[in-house]
């Protein structure tokens, strides 16, 4: 039924473009071995930006210390900043190879954007969503008050960090 199987490979990092296809291309494969190793440096950066985002959203967990409030606040703006870097050379990317590929006129390729570059920006949007919230929670605006005195007529109490 199947006249060619195809070939199989294990689980590796990066990408491997086959001779024959830089050859009908016209490009050498020194330049395509310079465009693998930094493609692979580029898309590290999105398992490591996705470490970082799971690192944040353990830590907001624990912001009942405003100290500990002000770490993840600082942990999450070096996750969104890092998110906007990926988001950018995504986008990137995916513009110089739509411009490219329309300059090859005897190969029928398509370039569009695929599922990656929104769930990036889908990622982007929630993480300078939750630096707005972590900012105004560690400069008490919500949340929690730096320090109320509640008055009754059986009892007086200093309360510190009432959850509102």
């Amino acid at each position: 039924m199947i006249s060619n199987p195809g070939l199989c490979f294990g689980p590796k990092l990066g990408y491997d473009v086959p001779a024959y296809i830089s050859a009908l291309v016209g490009i050498n494969q020194q330049t395509v071995d310079a465009v693998e190793q930094a493609l692979l440096v580029v898309l590290v950066l999105h398992p490591i930006a996705a470490g970082f985002a799971v690192v944040s959203f353990i830590c907001s967990f624990f912001i009942f210390s405003h100290a500990f409030s002000i770490f993840t606040l600082f942990l999450t703006i070096l996750t969104a900043i890092l998110t906007s870097i990926v988001f950018a050379i995504d986008v990137a990317l995916v513009a110089t190879a739509k411009n490219q590929v329309k300059n090859l006129q005897d190969l029928h390729f398509e370039v569009l954007f695929g599922n990656g570059v929104w769930m990036i920006l889908a990622a982007l949007i929630f993480m300078w969503i939750a630096v707005i919230t972590l900012s105004a929670r560690a400069c008490y605006c919500i949340g929690v008050r730096k320090c109320v005195i509640v008055l009754s007529s059986n009892f007086f109490c200093l309360l510190k960090d009432i959850r509102v």
